[in-house]
């Protein structure tokens, strides 16, 4: 009895899927396309344009000197011949020398609201890399992995890069690089 309503329930599936069918798409006119219109190519019109305007004789350029000639004190000085009064004189007029660019001050260093600045600045950071220097010295390098030997590494290097900014008067910068490399040699030393 399963075995048949299997068959009848198969059978009903299988004849309802092949009774389907697509639809037909609806026929549309088909649209005509106009043919392109001629087209016409007008000629633009030839302006005669003059030729270049012929200059007379020009003077012979000499190229900007960059720097003076020093005399020859050896040489004489050629004898200076005045122009001739049926030539027109035609003044010679020497470049002026290049402005020298105005000079700018350096910008004032930005500090935050009651940062201190100047030799107490220098002082502080100073201190700073004293700290971190002492606490690097007590880390026994020996005994580190060599995960820890590069972060000890690391920690020397920016107390470099801190003394190099606190010269250059970058005192933010060295306070931070530092209180980084103190921070380093805390975590070295297992505290």
């Amino acid at each position: 009895m399963k075995r048949v309503a299997l068959l009848l329930l198969v059978g009903g599936l299988s004849g309802a899927c092949a009774s389907a069918q697509a639809k037909a798409p609806a026929d549309h006119p088909t649209l005509d396309v106009p043919p392109p219109p001629p087209r016409t190519i007008e000629p633009t019109p030839r302006a005669e344009s003059p030729g270049p305007e012929p200059v007379g004789e020009l003077p012979p350029s000499s190229p900007a000197p960059t720097s003076r000639p020093r005399p020859n004190p050896s040489r004489e000085a050629p004898p200076r011949t005045e122009p001739k009064p049926s030539e027109p004189a035609t003044p010679v007029v020497e470049p002026a020398p290049p402005a020298a660019p105005p000079v700018v001050p350096p910008a004032p260093q930005l500090r935050t609201p009651g940062s201190p600045s100047g030799p107490e600045a220098a002082k502080q950071v100073r201190e700073s890399l004293d700290h971190a220097q002492r606490a690097l010295n007590a880390v026994n390098y020996q005994r580190l992995t060599n995960a820890q030997r590069g972060q000890y590494n690391n920690a020397k290097l920016m107390l470099q890069q801190a003394e190099d900014r606190l010269k250059a008067s970058d005192f933010d910068i060295a306070r931070q690089l530092a209180e980084k490399a103190s921070l380093i040699a805390a975590e070295l030393q297992g505290r």
